[in-house]
């Protein structure tokens, strides 16, 4: 192997590791941490709703859908 074909080897492994580690990030990592933040956030708006438990659980079904499309799940 020449020199040129040791570095065109290394350099492509490097982009298959970097580009494997972006789709799991973005596929795996990125949903539960936006899933996360959505919760959070809906349990937090939700607190200031003064009404029966049904309606709060609505409300808070609601924000967090409306979080989770925001961000860019489609759940």
């Amino acid at each position: 192997m020449t020199v040129i074909q040791k570095w065109f080897l290394i350099i492509a492994v490097w982009v298959v590791i970097m580009f494997l580690s972006f789709t799991f990030y973005w596929g795996q990592v990125r949903p539960v941490k936006i899933r996360q933040m959505c919760s959070k956030r809906a349990g937090n708006l939700s607190k200031g709703f003064n009404s029966n438990l049904e309606n709060m659980l609505e409300v808070n079904q609601s924000i967090y859908l409306e979080c989770c499309r925001k961000n860019g799940l489609k759940e």
